[in-house]
């Protein structure tokens, strides 16, 4: 008898949620009964979800968070695997999806920034600054050719970390990329605070990136994802 197969989801979205209880509930009660594992964060600036279940109970699940959400558009990544990626169900309320100490608006979302990974491609071997703003234990697993690691130990240090930068010329390209996109958000908003304004994000991270390039030798290491797996 075949397994069925499971997918594993990731998505967030800058989106203001006002009833974080009540959607907490909701969807803790969908996904309890659904037999689908992960974490879900829920702040009133928007949701980051990383789950996993069968892939049909996947494709409903996305389907009904959309809806309660009342979105339409999302950036997500999503593979399918043998087995479960999660043991645990946990949704929470925090203040922020991603912390910074920084709360996003939707309207800070500029689409124009973030860059596909075959535009990527091209911009790495280009003169532009590549900025990995991902923790210190990520940068040293993998990375791209020629980015530049900012030492993170927490990603709530970036602020401090990026007025340290050696970039003179605030007119400089810079290309700014995480696992899955959420931490660029946040980091592209800092870098315009010290008055960098020419910034592009990858688009879907490096995640994204690995499954359209899997032998990209631009590339070099592993990518550490927060659950079983790590992508090559």
């Amino acid at each position: 008898m075949s397994k069925t197969v499971k997918k594993i989801l990731g998505f967030y979205k800058f989106v203001k949620i006002n009833d974080t209880q009540r959607l907490k509930k909701d969807i803790f009660t969908h996904l309890r009964d659904w037999d689908i594992l992960g974490t879900v964060i829920l702040a009133p600036e928007g949701i980051n979800v990383n789950i996993c279940g069968d892939s049909d109970k996947i494709k409903l699940t996305r389907s009904f968070l959309l809806k309660r959400l009342k979105i339409s558009k999302i950036i997500s990544n999503e593979d399918n695997i043998e087995e479960m990626a999660f043991t645990k169900l946990k949704v929470k309320v925090k203040k922020e999806i991603i912390k910074l100490g920084l709360t996003l608006k939707n309207d800070e979302i500029f689409e124009d920034e973030h860059v596909n990974p075959k535009e990527w491609d091209k911009i790495i071997d280009s003169e532009t600054i590549i900025l990995d703003t991902r923790n210190k234990f990520e940068y040293l697993m993998g990375s791209f050719r020629n980015s530049v690691n900012l030492d993170l130990y927490n990603f709530s240090d970036l602020e401090n970390k990026i007025s340290d930068l050696p970039i003179n010329n605030k007119s400089d390209n810079i290309a700014i990329f995480c696992t899955g996109g959420i931490r660029c958000e946040k980091a592209s908003i800092i870098l315009k605070k010290f008055g960098h304004q020419n910034i592009l994000q990858l688009k879907g991270g490096i995640l994204n990136y690995l499954r359209e390039y899997p032998d990209s030798d631009k590339w070099q290491g592993e990518c550490f994802v927060f659950d079983d797996r790590i992508t090559y």
